[in-house]
């Protein structure tokens, strides 16, 4: 008897599940829009895709060719409809001409910190008026002249890389996993050019600075399984008040940070770094409350104390540490795998060289490289770190198309996404997508490419802030690496690299195998 009611419990609890886990499956039908049909619990995300056996980034590239021809069309990520943009004109009102109704990120992840921690108060968590306050604040602290100011930080960098590498040389190792090499790298670099300490994770491989930003960014399974609970249930998530990211290390970065700004201004330091570009933010927005309260001016309370100096600083350390990485492992395979590309590359580095003489390689002379412009760019096509850029719909909205004629009704909290890594992809904006051609981004067929499909930073207001420095630290590595030695696949490279990624990660398999051969003295 205790058997029977048991498994009747049993049933009835697995109806109520199944039930809850379809419940929201019938939204795109009743609208009409384009969509697959969902399989519960998971949507339209593939079993083999959550076991790791498939990439998602292949099957969300599948899944927009196959419903391209729709300008907008559905897919369910787990319990969530989101609405997928495929039209160029539909991005531009999203992200640039409708900024005002979609100028929010999805709740859900960036709610899953308490509304008083300090994660809370990055660019990233931000909404409405206090992320505009917040990004105005900071844009002028990401301006070409003040990334400028770090070239110098960065360069030091570059010098222990390739002193890593000539040491591995020397010693009789030729083979090279990148991905490990590229993030010891970042991580120096964050950790000069934003918090003010020097490490170097090539001779201190354990350092601690290096092992909490590994600890963070650590794809793990229980990372990712709340991750997907504050997706499925973030009310429920929020109030048991499970944290995203381990406090623990928050707080060594609130020491660090803390403790280097109190220094400062005991002994009037200057340092062209991030913290010194923040306290003068700081200062200046102090600065203009002060005025606006004597001058009678009305304005919204707002405030740019620590916590929220060192939300940003933490912000660039989790959005630096594995973006900048995976761009220079990409960039680095994709010039061992076209030797044509990287010799064409070799020839400008080897006459920028030419051209400097004596003189050591300055910020402007590198950021105005045309073909090694070319390169990254059209590494980050292929590659875009940043695969998906999300919105929410701030009120009922119509999406039209160019002819004034309604797409899509929105209503109030709807999410939209944008597939970067699916536009950059489509042989409609670019033909041969899975071709490696630089070209694309040069003077002559640049104009080809049609607005609103070449997004790696992300579009309008919401794009990324620091794609500056990210850029100037790919390009700076890559210009050392290239002059110096002859990247080259190994036994151990992917020959086919969409299909060595499997799972949620733009990480391969096999990781990034290279072989270096030096060319003698640069």
């Amino acid at each position: 008897m205790v058997f029977v009611e048991l498994s009747i419990f049993v049933a009835f609890i697995g109806l109520l599940l199944y039930k809850w886990s379809v419940y929201t499956f019938g939204y795109f039908s009743k609208r009409g829009v384009a969509h697959e049909k969902p399989i519960p619990l998971l949507g339209n995300i593939p079993w083999s895709v959550l076991m790791g056996k498939e990439s998602y980034i292949k099957h969300s590239i599948d899944l927009h060719l196959r419903l391209k021809q729709h300008k907008v069309y559905g897919v369910y990520n787990l319990r969530d409809p989101l609405y997928y943009l495929s039209d160029p004109e539909l991005i531009r009102q999203v992200g640039i001409k409708n900024f005002d109704t979609f100028s929010n990120h999805r709740k859900g992840i960036t709610d899953g910190f308490n509304d008083t921690s300090v994660i809370s108060k990055s660019l990233l968590s931000l909404r409405d008026r206090r992320w505009k306050q917040m990004r105005n604040t900071l844009t002028p602290t990401f301006t070409s002249l003040k990334i400028r100011q770090m070239f110098e930080l960065i360069h030091f960098c570059n010098v222990e890389a390739v002193d890593f590498v000539q040491r591995q040389l020397d010693a009789g190792t030729s083979e090279l996993e990148l991905k490990d090499f590229f993030t010891r790298y970042t991580n120096d670099v964050i950790a000069t050019a934003a918090f003010g300490i020097q490490v170097n994770s090539f001779k201190d491989p354990n350092n601690e600075f290096f092992s909490i930003g590994q600890r963070i960014s650590e794809f793990t399974f229980w990372g990712g399984l709340k991750v997907m609970l504050y997706i499925l249930m973030p009310k429920v998530m929020k109030a048991l008040r499970v944290p995203v990211m381990d406090m623990n290390n928050v707080d060594y970065f609130k020491k660090l940070v803390f403790g280097a700004m109190k220094y400062r201004k005991e002994q009037s330091i200057v340092r062209p770094d991030m913290i010194h570009l923040l306290m003068e933010a700081q200062r200046q927005f102090k600065a203009e409350q002060e005025g606006s309260e004597e001058s009678g001016a009305q304005q919204d309370r707002a405030e740019f104390n620590d916590d929220d100096l060192l939300a940003q600083c933490l912000l660039f350390f989790s959005a630096g540490f594995e973006t900048v990485a995976t761009c220079l492992s990409f960039t680095s395979y994709e010039l061992m795998m076209n030797p044509e590309v990287q010799n064409k590359l070799l020839e400008e580095i080897r006459a920028v060289k030419e051209q400097l003489g004596e003189k050591p390689l300055d910020y402007d002379t590198l950021m105005g490289m045309k073909y090694l412009d070319c390169v990254v760019s059209e590494s980050l096509r292929k590659w875009p770190p940043a695969f998906i850029v999300d919105r929410m719909c701030g009120s009922d909205f119509q999406l039209k198309d160019e002819e004034g004629e309604v797409v899509v009704k929105l209503r109030e909290d709807d999410l939209v996404h944008i597939n970067v890594g699916a536009l950059h992809h489509d042989p409609d904006n670019f033909p041969e997508p899975e071709e490696f051609r630089p070209e694309r981004f040069d003077e002559e067929h640049k104009h080809e490419i049609r607005q609103f499909t070449y997004l790696p930073f992300g579009v309008g207001q919401r794009s990324c802030i620091g794609n500056r420095l990210a850029l100037m630290e790919v390009k700076s590595l890559i210009f050392q690496l290239v002059l110096r030695y002859n990247l080259k696949p190994t036994d151990r490279t992917p020959a086919d690299m969409m299909s060595s990624i499997s799972g949620f990660r733009l990480m391969p398999r096999e990781l990034f195998w290279c072989k270096l051969e030096s060319r003698g003295p640069a």
